[in-house]
């Protein structure tokens, strides 16, 4: 149905649709009527494609009548496409996985109406009402004398009954055959271009509808390419090779207007294929000729038609194929980065089922070899959440296909079935000359998939499973070293009478593998109970001999019952002996810090003054400290009874000073510093005493270095932040010391340790 303003050059029209294949012929029709003299070749072009594509997307997708306007405005036209759907723009259906594309091209999209809207119109915009929406357009004339609209008129409404066959319009005499404009061509697909050709041939030729098709894919079924108007028996269709020289082009059907297909004409088959039913030893292509000449067709337009469309689609099978192999490659390079990226082994199992789905499989799953057992299912992703019960359920029925390919797969070879009712591949998981398990995909059924697409499937086995037995081998170096590391501190602390004892360790966050050489004990012996912890020199296999070697020799001669300096002296010598026997000659010295408890819980050693000799050796400990620290332990000291007095011999072989930390929240540094265990000679080392009485309430914290190195940028946590942070802990049970330092130290390095960290706590209670 028509409508129009009167007044005007180009007065505004509609023409009201109904939902049938033929409407986008029809539009297009009103529309070279319409704008016949108005634009210049290549905005006709533009126009034609875009209401085409409009019009088109209302009756595939809305399935509704459509009405299509068109203008003056300004400079330019104005062209509307309307539909009678509810939806809104943008609100687009959901395409169901088993609907889907599986492949290297990825999940395909359905419609390019709006962009080729945006890349190809002046302006545009859309409108939303309660009957349904409209997409306008407008082209503007370039201004430069081509033609215009000279007079802007006012839309008639169109009142739009029941949908009725369209009355075909005048249209002006068929325009010279011409190239889409390059602009054009760039917004186009190579299927894009094809379908304006067909269009722009359609319209000019005495036909009834248009139709390129050309092989499928691995031989399948014929697809098509383009269609315009309603095609009707393929029998009765006129038949042109794009290319006769290249069969896998395609085909351009066209179904003539009058009579059908002239008796003798070029027959074609539903597979694509031609059979020729003329004359014997009559070519088919002058059949063809013959019957396109009986129909009135254009011949020479026919056969300049198909040449373009055989170049649009060779250069646009070309495109799809370099951008199918550049896919392909940064498929690989970028599941080669996420699987490097990972050494724990769960996570890199769970990446690998994740990687292909749903991109080149909608399900995948990956086995671990057993031995003398089936594959144990490890991780399995679907591209459904709703079937992921059901995929684990079929991946580990030990009766069902799936697991009996895997269980049978060997080799390099990739092993074809049907699976979960579709295509599926099983192919095994290689490093090293070991098998380590298998990898199984697969897709819907009639989603076959293709040759080079099983083979990146299996270059990407093959890549996966070396990241998957370096993960393995990391997850057991990590085991291994974690079970030294935690060999080189007692299981549990023992209970001493009239202590309390707390620990903590903080291992360097870049530790990796390497076991550190950190370490504390509490040994017993004739003498009593022994404090020590100690810290050897670097890291790894010849750090955890070192610090082997050294806490045995220290419960051996403290279970003699050796005074603590003569084993300090005995482990110096074992350590330096250690060291000229190493095949480089390389020495591992030790630092260390170890207090024997003289007198436990229950009184004052024999012949201890009572209120006297612990002013002397905290105030010779505090030296080093403060000057304030001196005097107030003295008024401590003499307040505290002596009745639960604990007296500790202390040595130190080149380690930090311990803090004391006294009741009323003081810190003060303690002990005489010595030198390092494995490094000097007999006559070159020295290991002071020194006695310290701990009171009820105060404690004694032994760390090692990395607590005062923690780096924070440029600056050490160091000895005054520590004994801020220590001070802070008066009240605190020996297990709550402990964990405040770590953290102190943990938050002044942000979270990243760069050595490791052993914290040691003994406290009187009180």
């Amino acid at each position: 149905m028509y409508g129009a303003a009167g007044g005007g050059t180009m007065p505004a029209r509609a023409i009201a649709l109904p939902p049938t294949p033929d409407s986008p012929r029809a539009a297009r029709r009103f529309l070279l009527e319409a704008l016949h003299g108005q634009l210049d070749d290549d905005l006709l072009d533009s126009a034609l494609l875009l209401v085409t594509e409009l019009v088109t997307n209302v009756v595939v997708h809305a399935g509704t009548s459509a009405t299509v306007e068109v203008r003056a405005d300004g400079d330019g036209v104005r062209v509307g496409v309307t539909d009678r759907h509810p939806v809104r723009i943008g609100m687009a259906r959901v395409k169901k996985v088993e609907d889907a594309d599986f492949g290297i091209d990825g999940l395909r999209e359905d419609g390019r109406g709006l962009a080729l809207v945006d890349a190809l119109a002046t302006s545009w915009g859309t409108e939303h009402g309660r009957g349904g929406k409209t997409v306008w357009f407008r082209l503007e004339t370039a201004g430069d004398g081509s033609p215009t609209a000279a007079v802007t008129s006012p839309a008639v409404a169109v009142t739009c009954p029941a949908p009725r066959p369209v009355p075909a319009p005048v249209v002006p005499a068929p325009r010279p055959v011409r190239l889409i404009a390059r602009d054009t061509a760039r917004a186009l697909t190579a299927e894009g271009e094809v379908s304006e050709l067909l269009a722009q041939l359609v319209d000019a030729l005495a036909v009834t509808a248009g139709l390129v098709r050309r092989p499928g894919r691995d031989g399948g079924r014929s697809e098509t390419v383009a269609t315009l108007g309603a095609v009707g028996p393929v029998t009765e269709a006129l038949l042109f090779p794009l290319d006769p020289t290249q069969e896998s082009l395609g085909e351009l059907l066209l179904w003539p207007a009058a009579g059908g297909r002239p008796s003798g004409s070029g027959g074609t088959s539903d597979s694509g294929g031609t059979s020729d039913s003329g004359g014997v030893g009559v070519p088919g292509d002058v059949r063809r000729m013959d019957a396109a000449a009986a129909a009135g067709l254009d011949l020479e337009r026919i056969r300049l038609t198909t040449r373009w469309m055989a170049l649009a689609l060779g250069g646009g099978d070309m495109r799809r194929a370099e951008e199918r192999r550049i896919g392909m490659l940064s498929f690989l390079a970028e599941a080669s980065d996420l699987l490097a990226g990972s050494l724990d082994l769960s996570r890199s199992l769970a990446l690998l089922a994740r990687l292909p789905v749903p991109r080149l499989a909608q399900w995948c799953a990956v086995y671990l070899h057993r031995e003398n057992a089936d594959p144990a299912l490890w991780a399995a992703a679907h591209a459904e959440e709703n079937a992921a019960g059901a995929l684990t359920a079929a991946a580990v029925d030990p009766d069902g296909p799936l697991m009996a390919a895997v269980r049978s797969a060997s080799g390099d070879r990739v092993r074809s079935l049907t699976a979960l009712g579709g295509p599926a591949l099983v192919m095994v998981l290689r490093a090293r000359r070991r098998v380590l398990g298998v990898l199984a995909l697969g897709r819907p059924e009639g989603n076959a998939f293709a040759a080079d697409e099983i083979d990146l499937l299996a270059d990407l086995a093959r890549r996966a499973a070396f990241a998957v037995d370096n993960a393995r081998l990391y997850s057991r170096q990590v085991e291994l070293a974690g079970t030294l590391q935690a060999g080189l501190r007692p299981p549990e602390l023992p209970m001493i009478e009239g202590l309390d004892l707390g620990s903590a360790y903080g291992a360097a966050q870049s530790a990796g593998l390497d076991v550190g050489g950190d370490f504390f004990d509490l040994l017993w012996g004739p003498l009593g109970w022994t404090i020590a912890i100690g810290d050897v020199c670097g890291k790894g296999a010849e750090a955890a001999t070192v610090t082997g070697v050294a806490r045995a020799v220290l419960r051996l001669l403290t279970g003699r019952g050796t005074e603590l300096g003569e084993v300090l002296l005995e482990l110096n010598r074992t350590l330096r002996d250690a060291a000229s026997s190493h095949p480089n000659g390389q020495s591992r010295f030790c630092t260390l810090a170890a207090a024997t408890i003289m007198a436990p819980a229950g009184g004052p050693a024999e012949g201890e003054p009572a209120d006297t000799d612990t002013d002397t050796s905290t105030s010779t400990s505090t030296s080093t400290s403060t000057s304030t620290s001196t005097s107030t332990s003295t008024s401590t000291s003499t307040s505290t009874s002596t009745s639960t007095r604990i007296r500790l011999r202390l040595f130190l072989a080149g380690h930090p000073q311990p803090v004391v930390l006294h009741a009323d929240g003081r810190a003060s540094l303690v002990g005489r510093p010595g030198t390092l265990l494995g490094v000097l000679d007999d006559d070159e080392v020295s290991f002071p005493g020194f006695e310290i009485v701990l009171r009820p309430g105060e404690s004694l914290v032994f760390y090692t270095d990395g607590v005062i190195e923690a780096r924070n940028g440029g600056k050490l946590l160091g000895e005054d932040r520590l004994l801020d942070a220590i001070g802070g802990c008066a009240g605190l049970s020996a297990q709550g010391i402990a964990d405040r330092v770590l953290a102190a130290a943990e938050r002044f390095a942000g979270g990243n340790l760069r050595d490791d960290v052993a914290i040691l706590v003994a406290r009187v209670p009180g």
